[in-house]
């Protein structure tokens, strides 16, 4: 006689097997962007202090200069949970139904995938409003949005800006490529950008391809070499883009890899739990959960367009 729940535990293995198989296969480009920590604590707050000035010359003798740095400004991580379950009914297992099963768990695999994108990008998609939105409400430090044309100093010096309205075209790359290389801290000292980074809808792809990869100048007849061929790496990433997301189609973003500071938290890392056997449906039921948290500690390093020429 088959005992309570047979199914499900004979079941589990290959549950578990074509979750993570999925999940392996599902192309994610937040792990591309976004520097990547964990946590132990239900928030992590961040605060930035500004770079040392120049080094002083110092006489023979003398004593060595020393800097205090300037403290910047704190944000906190609020980091979320997420939740999806599925079932297989007994039904299914007793038909042979192993097509319509496998389908359970890839679905379950995209859901989490969907899910880590969709908050990822959204920092970026809604990176033009104070606040943000989405599913990335986030508060900067300096209070106004991630791409902005006035970020404070907290030394009280000129604000700053990485933003534009300008499509993407090669006079608007130049535009943001130069502003950001001359980015200074709280000290009013160069950060050292260096843009490497192009992201993009796919609506844009086209467009960027023929901008970086074009061996002379696009939109002139003359002869002249393309500076930005091979000048940055394009990432097209679907989430940024179409009303399904809530991005813009026309926006683009410049980056330096190795200097933003976009941060993604896993307070729990995606876990799949199960089977847990339904008395009264005669079910197995998996359910994934996760809590992380994404957002910005400071906006130097990337820099950011509507494209819409508004």
């Amino acid at each position: 006689m088959e005992t309570r729940g047979q199914f499900s535990d004979l079941l589990d293995p290959v549950f578990r097997k074509i979750y993570r198989d999925a999940e392996k296969q599902l192309a994610e480009k937040r792990g591309m962007i976004f520097n990547e920590f964990t946590s132990s604590k239900n928030i992590e707050k961040d605060s930035g202090i500004s770079e040392l000035s120049r080094m002083v010359q110092k006489a023979e003798g003398a004593p060595v200069t020393y800097e205090d740095q300037i403290q910047g400004y704190d944000v906190t991580y609020t980091h979320l949970t997420w939740a999806l379950g599925s079932s297989v009914s007994k039904e299914m297992w007793d038909d042979d139904q192993h097509n319509q099963i496998r389908q359970k768990p890839q679905a379950l695999a995209k859901a989490r995938v969907r899910t880590t994108e969709q908050l990822a990008a959204d920092v970026l998609n809604y990176g033009f409003t104070a606040g943000g939105g989405g599913t990335a409400l986030f508060t900067a430090g300096d209070a106004v949005a991630l791409f902005s044309a006035s970020h404070p100093r907290s030394d009280g010096g000129t604000a700053q800006s990485n933003y534009t309205t300008a499509d993407l075209d090669e006079d608007a790359l130049e535009v943001a490529m130069v502003s950001m290389q001359q980015t200074v801290d709280n000290k009013g000292q160069l950060v050292l950008i260096s843009p490497d980074t192009l992201l993009v809808a796919p609506a844009l792809e086209k467009e960027a391809r023929i901008l970086l990869d074009s061996t002379n100048r696009t939109g002139t007849a003359n002869n002249d070499v393309n500076p930005y061929n091979g000048a940055l790496k394009l990432v097209v990433w679907p989430y940024l883009g179409s009303a399904v997301t809530g991005g813009s189609d026309s926006a683009w973003f410049v980056m330096d890899s190795t200097a933003h500071r976009l941060n993604w938290f896993w307070r729990e890392q995606p876990s799949i739990d199960g089977p847990d056997y339904d008395f009264n449906t005669k079910s197995a039921k998996w359910s994934v959960l996760m809590r992380c948290s994404a957002g910005f500690s400071d906006w130097r390093g990337i820099y950011g367009s509507k494209g819409d020429n508004s």
